[in-house]
Protein backbone atom coordinates (compact mmCIF):
# COMPACT_ATOMS: atom_id res chain seq x y z
CA UNK A 1 0.00 0.00 0.00
CA UNK A 2 0.96 3.56 -0.89
CA UNK A 3 2.20 6.26 1.60
CA UNK A 4 0.09 8.14 0.32
CA UNK A 5 -3.09 5.81 0.83
CA UNK A 6 -2.09 5.13 4.44
CA UNK A 7 -1.91 9.10 4.90
CA UNK A 8 -5.32 9.30 3.99
CA UNK A 9 -6.52 6.23 5.95
CA UNK A 10 -5.49 7.95 8.95
CA UNK A 11 -6.93 11.11 8.01
CA UNK A 12 -10.22 9.51 7.77
CA UNK A 13 -9.54 7.36 11.06
CA UNK A 14 -8.54 10.39 12.68
CA UNK A 15 -12.03 12.16 12.19
CA UNK A 16 -13.85 9.32 12.28
CA UNK A 17 -14.62 9.78 16.31
CA UNK A 18 -17.29 12.14 17.23
CA UNK A 19 -15.35 13.55 19.88
CA UNK A 20 -12.51 14.85 17.48
CA UNK A 21 -15.28 16.46 15.41
CA UNK A 22 -16.16 18.36 17.91
CA UNK A 23 -12.91 19.23 19.32
CA UNK A 24 -12.64 20.71 15.54
CA UNK A 25 -15.29 22.64 15.47
CA UNK A 26 -14.26 24.30 18.70
CA UNK A 27 -10.59 25.29 17.53
CA UNK A 28 -11.94 25.97 14.23
CA UNK A 29 -11.57 29.75 14.41
CA UNK A 30 -9.40 30.43 17.24
CA UNK A 31 -6.90 28.68 19.99
CA UNK A 32 -7.71 26.58 22.74
CA UNK A 33 -5.84 24.65 25.12
CA UNK A 34 -6.73 20.96 26.35
CA UNK A 35 -7.51 21.82 29.38
CA UNK A 36 -10.02 24.29 27.94
CA UNK A 37 -11.46 21.95 25.48
CA UNK A 38 -12.07 19.37 28.06
CA UNK A 39 -14.14 21.56 30.20
CA UNK A 40 -15.92 22.54 27.01
CA UNK A 41 -16.75 18.92 25.99
CA UNK A 42 -17.49 18.14 29.72
CA UNK A 43 -15.04 14.99 29.07
CA UNK A 44 -11.41 14.00 31.32
CA UNK A 45 -8.41 15.96 30.18
CA UNK A 46 -6.83 12.54 29.40
CA UNK A 47 -9.40 11.79 27.17
CA UNK A 48 -9.02 14.59 25.43
CA UNK A 49 -5.58 15.04 24.84
CA UNK A 50 -5.49 11.52 23.50
CA UNK A 51 -8.49 12.74 20.83
CA UNK A 52 -5.92 15.96 20.61
CA UNK A 53 -3.37 13.81 19.48
CA UNK A 54 -4.34 11.81 17.16
CA UNK A 55 -6.05 15.16 15.31
CA UNK A 56 -2.20 16.48 15.31
CA UNK A 57 -0.68 12.61 14.27
CA UNK A 58 -3.11 12.98 11.28
CA UNK A 59 -2.18 17.05 10.44
CA UNK A 60 -5.28 17.82 11.20
CA UNK A 61 -4.43 20.27 14.08
CA UNK A 62 -1.09 23.35 14.68
CA UNK A 63 -0.06 22.96 18.52
CA UNK A 64 2.00 26.01 19.63
CA UNK A 65 3.24 26.32 23.38
CA UNK A 66 2.33 29.29 25.43
CA UNK A 67 3.38 30.02 28.81
CA UNK A 68 2.35 26.64 30.57
CA UNK A 69 -0.30 25.71 27.86
CA UNK A 70 -0.13 24.02 24.81
CA UNK A 71 -2.40 25.79 22.30
CA UNK A 72 -4.28 24.05 19.18
CA UNK A 73 -5.99 25.00 16.38
CA UNK A 74 -8.00 23.46 13.42
CA UNK A 75 -5.09 22.80 10.17
CA UNK A 76 -7.56 24.63 8.26
CA UNK A 77 -5.59 24.01 4.83
CA UNK A 78 -5.78 20.61 5.93
CA UNK A 79 -9.62 20.33 6.24
CA UNK A 80 -10.42 22.18 3.41
CA UNK A 81 -8.94 19.81 0.91
CA UNK A 82 -11.77 18.68 -0.96
CA UNK A 83 -13.27 14.74 -0.25
CA UNK A 84 -13.86 13.36 -3.59
CA UNK A 85 -9.95 14.81 -4.27
CA UNK A 86 -8.41 13.13 -1.58
CA UNK A 87 -10.75 10.04 -2.43
CA UNK A 88 -9.29 9.89 -5.93
CA UNK A 89 -5.53 10.83 -5.16
CA UNK A 90 -5.84 14.51 -7.08
CA UNK A 91 -4.83 16.02 -3.25
CA UNK A 92 -2.43 14.78 -1.31
CA UNK A 93 -3.19 14.36 2.58
CA UNK A 94 -0.89 16.26 5.12
CA UNK A 95 2.36 14.19 6.00
CA UNK A 96 1.95 13.30 9.81
CA UNK A 97 3.93 14.92 12.32
CA UNK A 98 6.37 12.21 14.26
CA UNK A 99 4.33 9.80 16.12
CA UNK A 100 7.54 9.54 18.56
CA UNK A 101 8.19 12.91 18.75
CA UNK A 102 4.16 13.08 19.47
CA UNK A 103 4.90 10.69 22.29
CA UNK A 104 7.69 11.89 23.58
CA UNK A 105 6.22 15.42 24.05
CA UNK A 106 3.16 13.79 25.62
CA UNK A 107 4.86 11.72 28.35
CA UNK A 108 7.28 14.52 29.12
CA UNK A 109 4.85 17.14 29.40
CA UNK A 110 1.92 17.78 31.28
CA UNK A 111 0.05 20.85 31.70
CA UNK A 112 2.59 22.82 29.83
CA UNK A 113 5.66 21.72 32.37
CA UNK A 114 8.34 19.71 32.15
CA UNK A 115 7.45 17.22 34.44
CA UNK A 116 11.80 15.33 34.28
CA UNK A 117 14.19 15.91 31.49
CA UNK A 118 14.28 12.94 29.99
CA UNK A 119 17.90 10.67 30.77
CA UNK A 120 17.60 9.02 26.99
CA UNK A 121 19.59 11.07 24.78
CA UNK A 122 16.97 10.51 21.99
CA UNK A 123 14.23 11.84 23.82
CA UNK A 124 15.97 14.37 25.53
CA UNK A 125 16.30 15.97 21.83
CA UNK A 126 12.83 15.51 21.54
CA UNK A 127 12.78 17.87 24.58
CA UNK A 128 14.92 20.58 23.83
CA UNK A 129 13.84 21.19 20.80
CA UNK A 130 10.30 21.39 21.73
CA UNK A 131 12.07 24.23 24.60
CA UNK A 132 14.00 25.88 21.80
CA UNK A 133 10.51 26.56 19.94
CA UNK A 134 9.94 28.80 22.51
CA UNK A 135 11.76 31.37 21.40
CA UNK A 136 11.87 33.61 18.04
CA UNK A 137 15.03 32.59 15.60
CA UNK A 138 17.43 35.66 15.46
CA UNK A 139 16.04 37.60 18.42
CA UNK A 140 18.70 38.04 21.45
CA UNK A 141 17.97 37.29 24.63
CA UNK A 142 19.64 38.43 28.35
CA UNK A 143 20.05 35.42 30.74
CA UNK A 144 17.55 36.71 32.86
CA UNK A 145 15.40 36.40 30.05
CA UNK A 146 15.84 33.28 29.04
CA UNK A 147 15.62 32.14 32.80
CA UNK A 148 12.20 33.53 32.63
CA UNK A 149 11.22 31.62 29.71
CA UNK A 150 12.74 28.39 30.50
CA UNK A 151 11.42 28.57 34.30
CA UNK A 152 7.73 29.11 33.25
CA UNK A 153 8.04 25.44 31.85
CA UNK A 154 10.81 23.35 34.45
CA UNK A 155 12.83 24.73 37.67
CA UNK A 156 16.25 24.06 36.86
CA UNK A 157 16.78 26.39 33.87
CA UNK A 158 20.42 26.05 34.08
CA UNK A 159 20.76 22.70 32.91
CA UNK A 160 18.08 23.59 30.53
CA UNK A 161 20.29 26.61 29.15
CA UNK A 162 23.59 23.98 29.06
CA UNK A 163 21.97 21.22 27.22
CA UNK A 164 19.96 24.11 24.75
CA UNK A 165 23.68 25.54 23.96
CA UNK A 166 24.80 22.38 23.31
CA UNK A 167 22.39 20.71 21.49
CA UNK A 168 23.15 23.92 18.92
CA UNK A 169 19.63 25.03 19.25
CA UNK A 170 20.48 28.16 20.98
CA UNK A 171 23.46 30.21 21.24
CA UNK A 172 25.53 32.16 23.61
CA UNK A 173 27.94 34.75 23.85
CA UNK A 174 28.66 36.91 26.64
CA UNK A 175 25.32 36.62 28.80
CA UNK A 176 23.09 36.91 25.75
CA UNK A 177 21.45 33.78 24.17
CA UNK A 178 19.37 33.40 20.95
CA UNK A 179 18.31 30.53 18.20
CA UNK A 180 20.45 30.78 15.35
CA UNK A 181 17.75 31.32 12.00
CA UNK A 182 19.09 28.36 10.23
CA UNK A 183 18.42 25.99 13.36
CA UNK A 184 16.22 23.14 12.28
CA UNK A 185 13.93 22.18 15.35
CA UNK A 186 12.33 19.04 13.46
Amino acid sequence: MSAELTRTAALFRALSHPARLGLLRLVWTQEASGEGLARLMNLAPATVSHHLAQLTEAGLLTTRQDGHHRLHRAATATLDLPLGDLVRGAATPPASSDPYEGRVLRAFFKEGRLTVLPAQRKKRDVVLRELASLFDPGRRYPERDVNTILGEVYSDVMTLRRELVGLGVLAREAGVYWRPEATPLA
